[in-house]
């Protein structure tokens, strides 16, 4: 629907302790692997972006050693980092600047970004901004983006 900010759900994230495994559970759910990266400055050695068969939902899949906070908040000097298996909700917006004015007026804490990232190869170039919901619940707002091999008709 055009005119509108919030346009859909994109993903969800998480971690696992056997890659593989979780790449071929999904892909025998239908989910195909799309694009893969790393990302060292978060410790992630390896993270896929899974497809749906829809082609307008993803999973995002980390290794288990990506040092990402599961509540929304780095760990502080000598804290551990809170882990689980879901990692955040991810939403597409059509204009990123004006989104992460309005999610944070309906109540959300900011975290981090706006932010510009290359991810993997070929490079996908991606915005994003994260936020902590009412909830606790982490929150990515990601600017519109295709991966190479995204299905026609992919948002």
């Amino acid at each position: 629907m055009t005119g509108q900010l919030f346009v859909g759900f994109h993903h969800f994230a998480m971690r696992t302790p056997d890659l593989q495994r979780s790449i071929t559970f999904y892909e025998a759910l239908g989910f195909r692997q799309v694009h893969e990266w790393t990302l060292p400055d978060y410790g992630i050695d390896r993270a896929v972006m899974m497809q749906a068969a829809d082609a307008k939902s993803w999973i995002e899949i980390f290794d288990l050693k990506a040092g990402i906070p599961m509540q929304g908040r780095g760990a502080k000097v000598g804290q551990a980092i809170a882990t689980g298996a879901l990692a955040h909700i991810c939403l597409t917006v059509n204009d990123l600047e004006k989104a992460c004015a309005r999610i944070v007026e309906v109540g959300a804490t900011h975290l981090h970004g706006p932010e510009n990232l290359g991810l993997g190869q070929p490079e996908v170039s991606v915005q994003n901004a994260i936020f902590e919901g009412p909830a606790g619940e982490v929150i990515e707002l990601l600017q519109h983006v295709r991966f190479p091999s995204d299905l026609p008709g992919s948002v």
